[in-house]
C-alpha cells in the first residue's frame, strides 16, 4: 500500500499513519461522549417504575442500537382506524406524562388512532445545547424502531406528535433520507433564530411532510419569540403543507386545556392524512 499522499507534482509528504487500535479508541471515545448525554440507568428506573403503574395501553419493550426503551401502545377504541401516532414527550417528563402525553394516548384512541409513546433519552442537565442535540440524534433508530413496530401491527399510516424537545426530535426525523412520515404535529417547539441547521429550520425548509406548528401564548419565551421565523421560513419557502396555530392563553404544557389540545390536533390529523 502506498504510505505517501502525493499534494502536489513537486512536494510529496509523509503522512504518518493512525494505528487501527487508536481509531478504535477514537470511535469508543466519540461514543462514550454522546452516551454521556442520557443516563440510561435513570431512564431504565422511570421506565420500570412507568411499567408497574400502567393503567391505560399495553407497555412494549423495543430495541435500538442494543439499548431497550420502553413503548406504550394503545389501540384505538374507534370502529374505524385512521393510522398510528407516534408520541415523543418533552424534556424532563417521560412517555406517560400527565400533562400532554397521556391526555393525547386517551383522546386520539378515541378518535381513530393506535398510539405508541415511547420513553425518549434522558439526561442529567437539559439546559446544555450540546447535549439536547445529543438527544435529538440519539433519538433517531427509537423513533425508526417504534415505526417498524406499528408498520409490522398494520395500523395504517403512522405520524409523529411531539411535545418540546420531542418536537424537535420528530422534526429532526423528518429531515433524513427515506423517512416516510406525511404529518408531525410539532407542539411548543423552540428554533434557534441563528442556526440553519436547527432541526426546526430544516424540517419547516425543505421537508415535504405536513407540519402542524402549535403552541401557547404563554408558551416559553423561546418558542413564542421565534414563532414569527418559523412561519416566515415556511412562507419565503412556499411551504402550503405548513401551518401555524397560536392557542390563547395555552402555556407550554396546556394546563387546564388538554381537551382543546386533543381537539385541535385530531382535527388537523384528519385533514393532513388526506393531502
Amino acid at each position: 500500500m502506498n504510505r505517501y499522499l502525493c499534494t502536489t507534482k513537486l512536494r510529496r509528504r509523509r503522512i504518518t499513519p493512525v494505528p487501527i487500535r487508536q481509531l478504535f479508541l477514537l470511535l469508543l471515545i466519540g461514543m462514550a461522549e454522546i452516551s454521556l448525554a442520557a443516563n440510561l440507568s435513570r431512564e431504565q428506573r422511570v421506565s420500570e417504575a412507568l411499567e408497574a403503574a400502567l393503567s391505560e395501553g399495553s407497555p412494549v419493550w423495543l430495541e435500538a442500537e442494543s439499548v431497550r426503551f420502553l413503548a406504550i401502545h394503545r389501540e384505538t377504541s374507534s370502529v374505524k382506524r385512521l393510522g398510528s401516532a407516534v408520541l415523543l414527550h418533552d424534556s424532563g417528563s417521560h412517555a406517560d406524562w400527565h400533562e400532554v402525553i397521556n391526555p393525547l394516548r386517551r383522546h386520539l384512541a378515541e378518535r381513530g388512532w393506535d398510539t405508541l409513546s415511547i420513553q425518549t433519552p434522558i439526561t442529567d442537565d437539559p439546559s446544555d445545547p450540546v447535549t439536547i442535540q445529543s438527544l435529538i440524534e440519539l433519538s433517531l433508530p427509537r423513533i425508526q424502531a417504534a415505526i417498524d413496530f406499528l408498520t409490522e401491527q398494520q395500523t395504517g399510516e403512522t405520524v409523529l406528535i411531539g411535545h418540546g424537545l420531542g418536537a424537535g426530535m420528530a422534526m429532526n426525523f423528518v429531515t433524513q433520507p427515506g423517512n416516510r412520515i406525511g404529518a408531525i404535529a410539532a407542539i411548543g417547539v423552540a428554533m434557534s433564530t441563528d442556526d440553519e441547521q436547527d432541526p426546526a429550520f430544516l424540517a419547516i425548509k425543505g421537508a415535504e411532510t405536513a407540519i402542524l406548528d402549535l403552541y401557547g401564548s404563554r408558551d416559553h419565551p423561546s418558542v413564542v419569540d421565534s414563532a414569527p421565523l418559523r412561519r416566515a421560513i415556511a412562507v419565503r419557502n412556499g411551504r402550503k403543507k405548513y401551518r401555524q396555530v397560536e392557542v390563547s392563553g395555552a402555556d407550554h404544557f396546556f394546563s387546564g386545556m388538554q381537551e382543546e389540545l386533543g381537539y385541535r390536533i385530531a382535527a388537523w390529523l384528519r385533514q393532513a392524512v388526506r393531502q
